[in-house]
């Protein structure tokens, strides 16, 4: 996957808010709805505020500073994988 590569929330089909640093995220379509963790709602928040996978990567890197780049980085495809199967997120 190209970490040059943005993304953006799928509006027509989802949407989402924030409480206590926790996204709840409501598929438009399917009425199914997601719990994110705090880590998986800065990335979806990060995607919304445009920014591309590198510059995710390095905005979770300066926070999770104790956490193997390899494993962050893992993590972080592993998410926007499962964020684009589901349809919350779309390439732009």
């Amino acid at each position: 996957m190209d970490l040059a590569q943005k993304y953006a929330i799928n509006e027509e089909q989802i949407t989402y808010r924030v409480i206590d640093g926790e996204a709840i995220v409501l598929n438009l379509e399917d009425a199914y709805y997601y719990g994110l963790n705090t880590v998986a709602t800065e990335i979806l928040e990060l995607i919304d505020r445009k920014k591309n996978l590198c510059e995710i990567l390095k905005t979770l890197q300066k926070e999770y500073s104790d956490i193997p780049v390899k494993q962050l980085k893992s993590d972080l495809l592993s998410l926007i994988k499962t964020f684009k199967k589901e349809k919350l997120i779309i390439p732009v």
